[in-house]
């Protein structure tokens, strides 16, 4: 479990370490010619076409979800990769139901970009996906029983980002942005085991559903700020590539957070319809939880997995 975790973050710390390789690399004199600079000798970006552009992106994300969760004091882990949505049950991960909704939003003018994420989610995990890690004292549990997560979530995300600097290229230019915003998370989470004999499950932070003992976190809400830089790399005309990383948190609402994305867009056309198509690999992850004992809920997650999407422009 803790290894899978560990290589999932290792991972992504390398996408993150690429992305500041790129956007360390020193601009080059014609490159500065071209772009123009400041009183102090620092590149500026170069003018951008005037008036509003906006960008819609309807998007599949396919997430693993590594970490821990813990609801009313009975922590959990969480164990499921991203191929696992796909698998009929021979890794023993059982993936009871998965509902999905996300769309990303944008509107630029000249250097700055006003943007939106939503995402929401809805995955009930069982089997191998998840597991208590500490057996409940005066619990008793049906012979083989794993617990059953439901475990829904709502993310918001509202920014800001600015072209700090601009590299252009024989055949494409590289674009350096400044990121700043604010995530809104909203979490539940529902623990359920399958028990037998009789138990006070009023004591134990459970309530009684048929032969299951439920535990439900209720709805945990926080916001997040968060900071990042953004590179893009145009490879041809229409088709870019990006890296984007970001951190927050920093305790105003969860421990930490951060995210990665590395992704390739295209132009592609339909009917006669030039349409703009997007691959890429996502990870969010947040550590976050609650003050409290007996009734403790928290969160730290890993959610990892690629991304598909269709944008619309004008």
């Amino acid at each position: 479990m803790d290894t899978r975790r560990h290589k999932a973050a290792k991972g992504a710390l390398a996408v993150f370490m690429v992305t500041l390789s790129v956007s360390a690399v020193p601009i080059s004199a014609p490159a500065a010619d071209l772009m123009g600079a400041n009183s102090d000798g620092y590149a500026v970006p170069s003018t951008a076409p005037s008036g509003w552009q906006f960008r819609v992106t309807p998007y599949a994300w396919m997430p693993g979800v590594s970490g821990d969760a813990t609801v009313r004091g009975h922590k959990v882990d969480v164990d499921v990769s991203f191929l696992d949505l796909f698998d009929s049950g021979s890794s023993g991960v059982e993936l009871d139901s998965l509902a999905a909704l996300m769309g990303y939003m944008e509107a630029q003018k000249g250097p700055w970009t006003v943007y939106g994420d939503v995402i929401w989610g809805k995955f009930n995990f069982s089997g191998d996906a998840a597991a208590q890690r500490n057996p409940t004292a005066n619990l008793t549990l049906s012979a083989g029983a794993n617990a059953g997560l439901d475990y829904e979530t709502t993310i918001v995300e509202s920014g800001i980002a600015y072209e700090v600097a601009k590299w252009p290229g024989a055949r494409g230019a590289t674009t350096l942005d400044l990121l700043g915003g604010a995530r809104y998370w909203n979490q539940q989470l529902d623990l359920s085991l399958a028990v037998k004999g009789k138990a006070d499950l009023d004591q134990l932070g459970f309530q009684r559903s048929g032969s299951l003992a439920v535990a439900r976190s209720g709805t945990i809400d926080w916001v997040d700020p968060f900071v990042g830089l953004r590179v893009r790399h145009q490879l041809t005309p229409g088709q870019e590539l990006q890296f984007l990383g970001d951190v927050g948190g920093f305790g105003a609402g969860s421990d930490f957070s951060w995210q990665l994305f590395g992704g390739y867009s295209f132009d592609f056309g339909v009917w006669q319809t030039t349409l703009h198509g997007l691959v890429g690999y996502r990870a969010l992850a947040v550590d976050y939880s609650q003050d409290g004992a007996a009734n403790k809920n928290s969160v730290d997650l890993i959610l990892h997995g690629p991304v598909i999407g269709l944008s619309f422009r004008w």
